[in-house]
């Protein structure tokens, strides 16, 4: 017996045709367009968005020596921009900081992990929000002198590791 389905037949598994499979492998890249234009210079970054950033950022040991790559998102119509300098180990873990004057921390975030531990601590005078394990934090959110901060992590940070983000803006 065959059942007819949206026009196709069904008569069992060894029976049934298979559909075509379509391979984009070769083909044109299908997707969202990378919303970001990236720059040479974490100088050039800062001219697009407005405003200056600390330059003299010490990255983790694991990221140090190594120039952060840096992107602006500049979004359509509402004109919001955000500065990213991506620091990439020798093991392409990645070590986000994202800077912003008109997007918050929280927009900025991105990560939508559930952590064990999620808290606001002191930070430079005013709070920073983590979230992470017992090991270490893996996002925190706070800001700076008028520009909201978001730091994203796939290795745990302390404390100490992000310090520095705010001296000299």
């Amino acid at each position: 017996m065959t059942i007819l389905l949206a026009g196709l037949p069904l008569s069992g598994c060894s029976g049934t045709a298979e559909p075509e499979m379509l391979d984009y492998s070769g083909g044109a890249a299908v997707g969202m367009p990378n919303p970001f234009t990236s720059y040479q210079s974490v100088a050039e970054g800062e001219r697009v968005v407005g405003f200056p950033v600390n330059r003299n950022f010490a990255a983790p040991a694991s990221w140090q020596g190594r120039a952060p790559l840096v992107q602006v998102l500049d979004s359509y119509p509402d004109r919001k921009k955000m500065l990213q300098l991506i620091y990439v180990d020798a093991e392409k873990r990645n070590l986000y900081v994202r800077y912003s004057k008109q997007f918050t921390s929280r927009e900025m975030n991105g990560d939508y992990n559930e952590y064990p531990v999620e808290k606001d601590i002191p930070f430079n005078g005013d709070t920073a929000h983590i979230r992470g394990t017992k090991e270490g934090f893996f996002t925190a959110e706070f800001s700076c002198r008028g520009v909201s901060i978001t730091v994203l992590s796939d290795l745990p940070l302390q404390g100490k590791d992000i310090a520095g983000i705010c001296s000299g803006m």
